[in-house]
Parts: C-alpha cells; structure tokens; sequence
C-alpha cells in the first residue's frame, strides 16, 4: 500500500468517528433543550406535561393534528429545529413543516419521540407526575431518538418522502396499541454508535443499546427489568421493549387505576 493510500485508510475512519461523536453531542444537546421546555411547561401547568390523548373515533393513519411538541410551540419551544437530529436521514422534513406547523404530517417529521405511557395513560392523567410520580425518574425514560429511519411503506406528501413516526410517540411495543386500537410500525432505532439517546424524566440524557433489543423477542416480563420496579413486568403485564439492560424503564410508579 501506498504512503497515500495508507494515510486514508488511516484519516477517513478517524474523520468519521469525529462526525459521528459531534452529531452524537447535537443530539444529546437536543434534548436535554426539549428537557428544559418540558420542565418550564410542567412548572407553568400544575406539575402536568403535555398530554396527547387520542380520541377513540379518530384514529388517523398519518398521526395526531395536535402533537406534543405543538403545546409547547412557540411559548416554551420557539426553534423547532431543536427536534431534528443531526442522524436522522428524514431530519429536513422538520424544516419544511416549520413555515406551517398546522400541517396534519407535522407529528410525523420529529426526529424524537415522548414516551406515549406517559402522556396518554388513563386519558392523560399519567401526565400529571408529581402525582404517579416514579420510583426511579433518572430511570424513566420521557423522549428519545425516533424512527424507523427508512422510507418503505412510507407516506408521500407533497413531494416529501419519509416514514410514518406514530405521532412523534414512542410506543412500548412494536405492534398493537392496546389503548386505540392502531397499528403502528415499529419505531426502535441505532441511530447512534451503540444505539438512541434518552431524555429521563429528572432531565438527564442517557445512551440506550438497542440493537440486541431490536432482535430479541418481546415480552410481557424480564427479571432485570422487574427488579428495577418496571410497572409494565410487575402490575400492568404489557409485553414491552425492555432496556433494563442500561437500567431505564418505561414507567416505575403507579397509576390511575391504583
């Protein structure tokens, strides 16, 4: 090999890794920013986040009209910007809905997701945390990196190409939502080096490995993740992801039907 040739093969891996830890950085910065307006949104709202509860005649294919992210929109989030990930394929789309954010495919556009559980549960009043507060809420997952991050089966609107993101919610499964009804596509992605980052609900931003996650089969009980207090394996018995692994969970507290 070449001086030239070996100089490359050592400087293009090395250029990479650079590239892929500065947009890791942006990422984590992302949304530990989304933490903050999350936090001014539930300290001017009674200790609630914001809820994104379905009705149950109007299930859409496409997602909400009314998404998280659009409460907090422009009062306590001005720059829209903050949700797109610098590794995210489909992070222009958020760009483009910015000019309208009435658009119906707005939900679809952000590169991250806010545990469903969490604002939908009960008819919203798992949001109200300060009263079901967690066991473990640097444990608890409350957004992180969306997917899928491909365009199959994807919709088409108005010359914008990119997967349908389940309203900008993460779903604790990968198939059917047991509280609507709606089928939804599965979400988990490895964006980054070992997998996503998650915002926890005491606003720290964390690393979650999820390729092993990806190809294990999902189940309704882990022994690691009951014995971190998961809600899911101990009271409500819904199969689940489960990223006990990197000791976060979906849900350690109580709930409405408690």
């Amino acid at each position: 090999m070449s001086m030239i040739g070996l100089l490359i093969s050592i400087l293009i891996p090395s250029l990479k890794q650079s590239m892929d830890l500065a947009a890791d950085t942006v990422c984590k910065h992302n949304l530990r920013e989304i933490g903050h307006c999350l936090e001014l949104y539930r300290t001017e709202n009674d200790g609630w986040l914001p809820t994104a509860v379905r009705p149950k005649l109007e299930i859409e294919a496409v997602g909400e009209r009314d998404p998280w992210f659009l409460k907090l929109y422009p009062t306590y989030l001005p720059d829209p910007m903050i949700l797109t990930c610098p590794e995210d394929p489909f992070r222009y789309r958020m760009a483009r809905a910015g000019v309208r954010m009435n658009d119906p495919f707005v939900s679809e556009y952000a590169s991250y997701g806010i545990n469903r559980f969490i604002v939908s549960s009960g008819d919203g009043f798992v949001a109200e945390v300060d009263r079901y507060q967690p066991t473990k809420p640097h444990d608890t997952i409350l957004v992180a990196d969306l997917g899928p991050d491909n365009a199959v089966g994807g919709p088409k609107v108005e010359g914008v190409v990119g997967p349908i993101r389940n309203a900008s919610l993460l779903l604790w499964d990968d198939g059917f939502d047991p509280m609507t009804g709606y089928r939804s596509r599965p979400w988990l992605t490895k964006r980054h080096r070992r997998g996503m980052n998650v915002l926890t609900l005491a606003g720290g931003v964390r690393e979650a490995r999820t390729l092993e996650v990806m190809r294990r089969e999902i189940n309704h009980y882990y022994d690691r993740c009951s014995a971190g207090g998961c809600t899911f394996c101990n009271d409500l018995h819904l199969a689940h992801y489960s990223f006990a692994r990197d000791h976060l969970y979906w849900w350690t507290g109580t709930t409405p039907s408690e």
